[in-house]
């Protein structure tokens, strides 16, 4: 264990020194994400807006009570399934395949630039959500706010370990990205992001307190749609399923590193 912290360390130092190439990545995934389009990175964020807009208008008319501003608690909660979705879909190491097996430079740079290249989007979001919430008269807890950033890195950091994970795993059993597409298209129904936690009952109930992706999203609930300081639960466990996410896929990452550009 204390082999795998060292080795930890020396990938942060690692990415720090090769920053430059970090950067060029995360600018080479989102031009060429968008190239020949008008409005270029605006659609990183234009599916989730439309799928807010969406589900606004359904759930308004069609729930027995309609929930208060609920365009606030589905975008609360919508970027960061959104996000945490896309990054664990598996094909981060297999998209830059090209650097890994080309070019020398410390491997889970690839991987951290997928993720932080999505995670840009959840930035502008939330930035954007906020002015509404703020231009709208809406209640702001600015003490529970200085906890917004802390549980953004927290997603960050949660993200960037299962990718990590799945991204190795994928490259050598390639079922497994197949699944992780599939299975992340069924997680905006067992996480609270159009229905209320306290709604689900049985085995919903069950699925949506076991599925850590409702960790990170009531706390963004608590803070934005709520405007209450976060239940202390949410952010315990968001701490631990962090920490666990990075060290697994640390684990996994560095333990089948070298091997990545024979398979690939």
């Amino acid at each position: 264990m204390m082999n795998l912290f060292a080795r930890m360390a020396q990938s942060m130092r690692d990415v720090h020194e090769n920053r430059g190439i970090l950067l060029a990545l995360i600018r080479r995934n989102t031009a060429g994400r968008y190239k020949s389009t008008y409005v270029g990175f605006i659609w990183h964020m234009l599916f989730p807006l439309l799928t807010i807009a969406v589900l606004t208008i359904t759930f308004t008319y069609i729930r027995p009570r309609p929930l208060e501003d609920f365009w606030i608690y589905l975008a609360a909660g919508m970027f960061p399934v959104t996000f945490i979705s896309n990054s664990l879909r598996g094909n981060a190491i297999t998209r830059g395949a090209q650097y890994i097996t080309k070019m020398k430079f410390p491997r889970e740079i690839v991987v951290i630039a997928s993720v932080l290249t999505d995670f840009l989007g959840v930035i502008f979001a939330y930035m954007f959500i906020i002015m509404i919430i703020m231009l709208s008269g809406q209640y702001v807890n600015w003490i529970g706010f200085i906890i917004l950033p802390i549980e953004l890195l927290l997603m960050l950091l949660f993200s960037i370990g299962c990718s990590m994970a799945i991204s190795t795993v994928t490259v050598f059993v390639k079922d497994v990205g197949y699944f992780m597409n599939v299975f992340m298209r069924l997680v905006i129904w067992i996480t609270p992001t159009f229905f209320l936690a306290s709604e689900a009952q049985g085995l919903l109930g069950t699925i949506v307190w076991w599925n850590p992706f409702t960790y990170y999203v009531e706390t963004f609930h608590d803070l934005l749609y709520y405007g209450i300081f976060p239940h202390v639960e949410y952010l315990a466990m968001s701490l631990i399923l962090t920490t666990s996410a990075l060290i697994i896929g640390a684990w996994v990452f560095f333990h089948y590193e070298k091997k990545l550009p024979e398979v690939l």
